[in-house]
C-alpha cells in the first residue's frame, strides 16, 4: 500500500465537496429518501465475489448466477441430444453472442437492439408455450435465463454493496475515492469522487486543480 493511499480520507468529513457534513447525516437522508446511493455494478460484483463485506449467501448467489453462462448452453445441448433437434446446434454460438448483448452494460451501446432482443425473447417464449413449439420454448427459456441471471447478479451485488457502504464509513470512503460510488439528491444534483453535477452543470475536480 502506497503512502498516497494511506492519505485518503476514511471519514466523510475529509471527502472533497461532499454534500453532507457527517456519515450519520448521509444515512438519515438515504433513509428518508432525500438522497440515494449508486454503486458501479462491476465493482460491486467484484467485491461481493471476493467476499469483502458480503455474506456467504450473497457470494453463493453471485457464483450461481455467473455460472449460468455455462449452465444454459449445457442445458440446451442436453435438450438437443434428448430430442434429436440437431439443427439447434447452430443456436449455441448465438447464445454466446446473446449473453454479451443481454449484459446490463451493453444497454447504452446497443440501445434498441438489446431491447428488441429482450422483447423477442419473451414474445417468443409466450408464442412457443401457447402453440406448443418445444424448440422455440427451449431456446427462449435459455435466453430468458441468461437475461435474468445477469440482471439478478448485478442487481443483488449493487444492493448488497450499497447496504454495506451505508453501514461501514471506511468502505463508503474507499468506493468514493475510487469514483465507484455516487450520491444523488432528490433535486437531481449528483456528487462523485471526481466531479459533481449541480443544476445540470458539471464540475470536474481534477480540471479545477489543474487550472
Amino acid at each position: 500500500m502506497t503512502s498516497n493511499s494511506l492519505e485518503k480520507p476514511k471519514t466523510v468529513e475529509g471527502l472533497n465537496d461532499f454534500p453532507f457534513e457527517t456519515f450519520t447525516e448521509l444515512q438519515t437522508n438515504v433513509t428518508t429518501g432525500t438522497a440515494n446511493i449508486g454503486v458501479d455494478r462491476s465493482v460491486a460484483l467484484q467485491w461481493i465475489q471476493d467476499g469483502i463485506y458480503s455474506t456467504p449467501r450473497q457470494r453463493k448467489g453471485a457464483l450461481l448466477m455467473a455460472s449460468m453462462m455455462f449452465i444454459v448452453p449445457i442445458g440446451l445441448l442436453v435438450y438437443i441430444v434428448m430430442t434429436g433437434s440437431w439443427w439447434l446446434l447452430v443456436s449455441l454460438p448465438f447464445l454466446v453472442i446473446a449473453y454479451f448483448m443481454l449484459h446490463p452494460s451493453s444497454g447504452p451501446a446497443l440501445g434498441p437492439l438489446r431491447t428488441l432482443l429482450i422483447a423477442g425473447t419473451f414474445g417468443g417464449l409466450a408464442y412457443g408455450y401457447v402453440y406448443e413449439i418445444s424448440w422455440l420454448t427451449a431456446l427462449t427459456v435459455c435466453l430468458a435465463v441468461l437475461w435474468f441471471s445477469q440482471k439478478s447478479v448485478y442487481g443483488r451485488a449493487v444492493d448488497g454493496m450499497i447496504q454495506a457502504a451505508l453501514k461501514h464509513e471506511d468502505l463508503f470512503c474507499i468506493l468514493w475515492n475510487g469514483n465507484s460510488l455516487n450520491v444523488t439528491l432528490s433535486n437531481g444534483d449528483s456528487y462523485w469522487g471526481r466531479w459533481r453535477t449541480i443544476s445540470g452543470e458539471t464540475t470536474h475536480y481534477d480540471l479545477d486543480n489543474n487550472s
